[in-house]
């Protein structure tokens, strides 16, 4: 159930962190992937290193800001003109912000929701018209986080966009059903990435304590977070839409505990 042979997925962020983990997880299991991202130089490095490992396999590269409707459906276009076909998409662009909420400007605002949620939608709304045209149905798998439950202090943008991408994936599950076009969300907490190491660098977070509130003791590897989108992308989840995973090593479920301590 996890093969996936003449699938071309979308990963948008694909350049770095859980997107480059995912497409690394797709490509193991047969699939064709288009690394789209921001940052076109990096891209383009990560999907040469990935040609050199799975040369039967095509990588493409697409550079995208995604709080442009245009520049979304332009990704999907070329995904269908350079791969003929879209498959699977992953939503996995996006930023952070920490600043307290009474110092967040309007361009703070509509930078960070632009690409965290506004960029979700266009990329699902283009994808599926994709997935539509060819009349083979689909998978879109957002990037929620904790966030979308638990109240971070200063990530006011940052837990909105998060908690509506949950309530999203709800609206365009039950909307694309008929269509074939699966949609959830995976909410991961904490994950060790280059963001994480550099909060952790300028003294924002402590691993102490992100760990200590975490009840299986420890932050996620991305590897973590591409293990459950593949399992949501395959057919082992065909019966499985609108729902939010949470890969949060048990953070949700034990944060009153944790609050009591």
């Amino acid at each position: 159930m996890m093969n996936f042979d003449g699938k071309v997925v979308v990963i948008t962020g694909g350049a770095r962190g859980i997107g480059e983990a995912c497409a690394w997880a797709f490509l193991e299991h047969g699939a064709d992937v288009l690394l789209a991202d921001i940052n076109i130089e990096r891209a383009q490095d990560t999907a040469q290193k990935m040609r050199e490992k799975y040369p039967e396999r095509r990588v493409g590269v697409f550079q995208i800001n995604t709080k442009f409707q245009a520049e979304c459906f332009a990704m999907a276009d070329h995904a269908l003109r350079e791969l003929g076909r879209v498959d699977i998409l992953v939503n996995s662009a996006g930023i952070t912000s920490q600043k307290p909420s009474l110092e967040v400007s309007e361009e703070d605002w509509n930078n960070l929701i632009g690409i965290n949620l506004s960029g979700v939608f266009f990329c699902a709304q283009a994808a599926a018209r994709a997935m539509i045209e060819a009349q083979h149905g689909g998978v879109i798998i957002s990037l929620s986080s904790i966030a979308a439950e638990a109240a971070l202090p200063k990530r006011a943008s940052y837990n909105a966009a998060k908690a509506a991408i949950n309530q999203l994936t709800k609206t365009l599950a039950v909307e694309w059903a008929s269509l074939g076009i699966r949609v959830n969300a995976v909410a991961p907490t904490w994950v060790s990435t280059d963001i994480l190491a550099g909060s952790i660098q300028k003294g924002l977070v402590s691993l102490d304590k992100l760990t200590g509130a975490i009840p299986l003791g420890r932050v996620a590897e991305v590897e973590d977070i591409a293990n459950a989108i593949l399992f949501l992308a395959s057919d082992a989840a065909s019966m499985i839409t609108g729902q939010t995973l949470y890969v949060d090593g048990g953070f949700i479920a034990g944060a009153p505990n944790h609050a009591i301590r």
